[in-house]
């Protein structure tokens, strides 16, 4: 499907519904960090050095979830078998070669907005 904007030029409804919002800052505040499904994605919403960030909550080495546990100094540590990841970079410090996806973010208003599929 297509749709038109002001200026009378066409573009996807991809473009369109590129950003989803996920969840509230009021749901955030209380705890700093909450976890959400939402379209098959499993999101690590939280708070990091005064933005809003959202990682994948899906531990790239066998599934577990990263942020069963609250960060404690700048990382999230995996349930499952303790692996931990920068609250910065989604990297692991345990394996740098595992890194948890980051999602494009946008605070409007009280509304979080997460791009849930990438560009193609």
């Amino acid at each position: 499907m297509v749709a038109e904007d002001t200026a009378g030029s066409t573009r996807n409804d991809e473009a369109v519904t590129a950003l989803k919002c996920v969840a509230r800052l009021s749901e955030l505040k209380p705890s700093g960090q909450l976890s959400r499904w939402v379209d098959d994605h499993d999101l690590l919403i939280f708070e990091h050095h005064g933005r809003v960030k959202v990682l994948s909550n899906i531990c790239p080495h066998l599934g577990g979830p990263v942020g069963y546990h609250k960060k404690k100094d700048g990382r999230f540590t995996c349930l499952w078998h303790n692996f931990q990841f920068s609250a910065d970079t989604g990297q692991c410090v345990n394996h740098p070669k595992l890194c948890l996806r980051e999602y494009k973010t946008e605070v409007r208003g009280d509304e979080i907005w997460v791009q849930l599929v990438e560009n193609t």
